[in-house]
């Protein structure tokens, strides 16, 4: 076997990039793997570019260190090279909100034995104004809260850097909500919006549960929008997101479609946007599913990956 390692030596909790280290080294002693090359980015757009260079059959694993924005840069070259190399994910950013989904472990160990002993599934990729993610294209407070969290805080205290700005933030919230339209494959409806996050696993912001039906294979993608709220229904409406009881609840609505478009209603608004944690551009987004289209490692024995597939082998 042979193996590509992309690594974002500054993304979230950098200690964790050593695992992979650690990984390979043993891979190599114990015979499992022949050949290993390491890829460190320095800027954005290096994941992409090691990822669109790869041809078919060039190795037999690719495996991403770092957050949930490394893990879409190669997501995106992988899918431009239609190389068909599956990817291994190392989840060492700040929330990993796609690993976390898939029950993916982080040590050296657990790699070496997912690198192994695994199943490779297609899954689907979302398709949000032309670029691939893994996991969500979202706006409003999530997106906010995710680009005003500084790098520093990200790398010394991980997901607890997201948590103290939430924290912050709820302190001095002004719940404002701008009005967007949302146009599915069924219908057409406008809500005044606080949030919206539309994800492919059920997993967003360090919600465990913001997409309770979701699937990897379904070929769709989950929408859930939080209306305009009253600052007393802030805390129990995320303890219902956080049990997966959101979808009939008064100030959330909840649905699946295979593309949607997400316009403003007044154009003279604004709306924070970003996918898989990165900077999305502004309104309108229009955002697709391609079926099936990533060749994922996932863990043969993950009872959380299990119940992100419509079938198990």
């Amino acid at each position: 076997m042979k193996g590509i390692y992309i690594i974002n030596p500054n993304s979230g909790m950098r200690f964790l990039q050593g695992n992979a280290h650690t990984m390979a080294r043993n891979m190599l002693k114990n015979g499992k793997i022949d050949e290993c090359r390491f890829v460190y980015t320095r800027k954005g757009g290096d994941g992409f570019a090691a990822a669109a260079s790869l041809k078919p059959g060039e190795f037999d694993f690719v495996l991403a260190a770092g957050g949930d924005g490394t893990v879409s840069e190669v997501v995106n070259g992988l899918m431009t090279s239609g190389c068909g190399i599956p990817l291994l994910i190392l989840g060492a950013g700040t929330t990993n909100d796609f690993s976390s989904a898939l029950g993916l472990g982080t040590g050296p160990l657990v790699l070496e034995r997912l690198a192994t002993d695994y199943y490779v599934r297609e899954v689907d990729v979302g398709i949000c104004n032309g670029r691939y993610f893994t996991n969500v294209a979202s706006g409003g407070m999530l997106s906010d809260i995710a680009h005003s969290t500084s790098p520093e805080l990200k790398s010394v205290y991980g997901k607890m850097a997201y948590y103290a700005e939430g924290m912050r933030e709820l302190g001095s919230l002004k719940l404002t909500s701008t009005r967007l339209r949302y146009i599915s494959d069924k219908e057409t409806i406008e809500e005044d919006t606080f949030l919206f996050a539309v994800v492919n696993s059920c997993q967003s912001g360090g919600f465990n549960r913001i997409a309770p039906l979701a699937k990897l294979d379904d070929g769709k993608i989950d929408v859930c929008i939080i209306k305009t709220i009253a600052p007393t229904d802030v805390i129990p409406l995320f303890n219902n997101i956080q049990m997966g009881m959101h979808p009939n609840d008064r100030n959330v609505r909840y649905f699946q479609t295979k593309k949607l478009r997400i316009e403003l209603c007044n154009e003279a608004d604004s709306f924070t946007v970003d996918c898989d944690g990165e900077n999305a551009g502004s309104m309108p987004l229009e955002i697709s599913v391609a079926p099936e289209k990533l060749k994922l490692i996932v863990p043969k024995q993950s009872a959380k990956a299990k119940k992100l597939f419509t079938e198990w082998p």
